[in-house]
């Protein structure tokens, strides 16, 4: 095992050292569950490590993931791809600036956004149908969007999305480097990607990515790394990942982000896990009624599953599978079901949930598939993101929602899984027709800015 945080805490809580610091647990064997966990959880004292100084066993951690994911530079994060993505707009855009958004990004960019007083542009993925979900950014559209602001410093896409759909990373990264912006990856969902042939983002040419250990590898949560291309200075990383974190962050955490980077190394098993998703998905498509993802640049152990062409919803699917067979999914919404896949599912998670929807595929009936969505209304900026989502704000229901108001949260109905309104953004009569007419099964009341 090449794990030089996990030994050298092994070796710490060894020594049997009289521990008159935190944590309060002292590494003794005191909470039902936890007892081979709690010798290696410390805080910063002798032989440990500092996170935030770069030192130590920690710091050879990081040395050996960024190594992995052939990156310049890994920071290790436990407040997970949120605190990865305040740090990265934090480190390469700074306060005030002007960013541009993949309108598919997590509600923390809104966060960071209102923190950083960030002036955000953005740009819309194609939805990719029936499933109405959030597919492909052009390049084309990013490229005039960089022309025509050049104050622009950064631009933040989400690969892969949340259904898996992954971007074409090395054609942004050409066009943000030719406006002189930094291309930022929310890669929350991918930090498995080495174990199945795939690049990670900083290999295809961005010059950050958040990715978040816990959702893939075999991390605790809120386990996340930052990788680096080498373009930010790595003090300004870790200023920005203290200010934006925990001042205690956990150790038990970065023990198993040492530990889950050497899993993917042991084996072939992540691959294993890949082929045993492409193969659910082939047997999907020819035998149930159910309609999986598939013909995209996908994440190859993310399994999407579409109830469109069907009386039933992705909602009433996952809420199905679970009630009666005992199998929790990831997400769902009104058109999908998803479920993450990791070797831990190889077996029988796996067989259960296909036996489950083969089952299920017999109960339900075929109708004709759904209207394609509509695009969505042009935004119409209003107000500051920091302005809208620190000030005051009432919940109104929809029906009392009228033009004129100003949004003051994200309103982010699935589908199509992409924001209709950010904070700061005017609401219109165009707003309220779409959620009336494409979101009343999901969105009945919106946050309003109060002056």
């Amino acid at each position: 095992m090449n794990t030089p945080l996990y030994h050298a805490l092994r070796a710490l809580s060894q020594k049997h050292t009289a521990r008159f610091h935190m944590p309060g647990h002292k590494g003794k064997d005191v909470l039902p569950d936890f007892g081979p966990i709690l010798p290696l959880d410390f805080t910063e004292v002798y032989e440990t490590g500092n996170l935030y100084t770069g030192e130590g066993p920690i710091r050879q951690a990081e040395e050996q993931a960024a190594r992995f994911y052939h990156a310049p530079d890994c920071h290790f994060l436990t407040g997970g791809s949120t605190q990865g993505i305040h740090t990265m707009l934090y480190a390469a855009a700074g306060a005030g600036a002007d960013v541009l958004f993949d309108r598919n990004c997590h509600k923390s960019a809104a966060h960071a956004a209102a923190m950083l007083d960030l002036s955000p542009a953005f740009v819309f993925p194609k939805t990719i149908e029936p499933f109405g979900i959030p597919g492909l950014l052009c390049p084309d559209e990013i490229d005039r969007a960089l022309s025509q602001n050049p104050s622009i410093r950064a631009v933040l896409v989400t690969s892969p999305n949340y259904y898996g759909v992954r971007q074409d990373i090395p054609a942004i990264a050409a066009v943000c480097h030719a406006h002189g912006a930094k291309l930022l990856v929310d890669a929350a969902h991918g930090a498995h990607f080495p174990a199945v042939g795939l690049p990670s983002p900083i290999e295809e040419g961005a010059d950050l990515a958040a990715l978040s250990a816990h959702k893939t590898l075999y991390a605790l949560g809120q386990s996340a790394m930052l990788l680096s291309g080498g373009t930010i200075d790595s003090d300004r990383l870790r200023e920005g990942a203290s200010l934006f974190g925990t001042s205690s962050p956990s150790y038990a955490m970065m023990v198993s982000l040492d530990l889950a980077r050497d899993a993917l190394e042991q084996d072939d098993s992540y691959q294993k896990a890949a082929e045993a998703v492409h193969a659910l998905r082939l047997h999907l498509a020819e035998h149930t009624k159910f309609r999986p993802l598939t013909g995209h640049d996908l994440d190859p152990c993310r399994l999407t599953v579409s109830t469109a062409g069907t009386d039933w919803t992705g909602d009433k699917l996952a809420d199905t599978l679970y009630e009666r067979f005992g199998v929790a999914c990831e997400m769902s919404d009104a058109r999908n079901m998803v479920c993450i896949v990791t070797p831990a599912d190889l077996g029988d998670n796996l067989d259960r949930l296909r036996e489950a929807l083969d089952t299920l595929s017999r109960e339900v009936q075929q109708t004709v598939l759904p209207a394609p969505l509509p695009p969505l209304p042009v935004p119409r900026p209003a107000l500051s993101v920091r302005r809208a989502l620190l000030g005051n704000a009432s919940t109104l229901f929809l029906d009392d929602v009228q033009p004129g108001m100003v949004c003051a949260r994200p309103v982010t109905p699935y589908p199509p899984g992409v924001p209709v309104l950010w904070p700061g953004e005017e609401i219109t009569a165009e707003h309220i027709v779409f959620l009336r007419n494409q979101c009343y099964n999901t969105i009945d009341r919106i946050s309003v800015y109060q002056p």
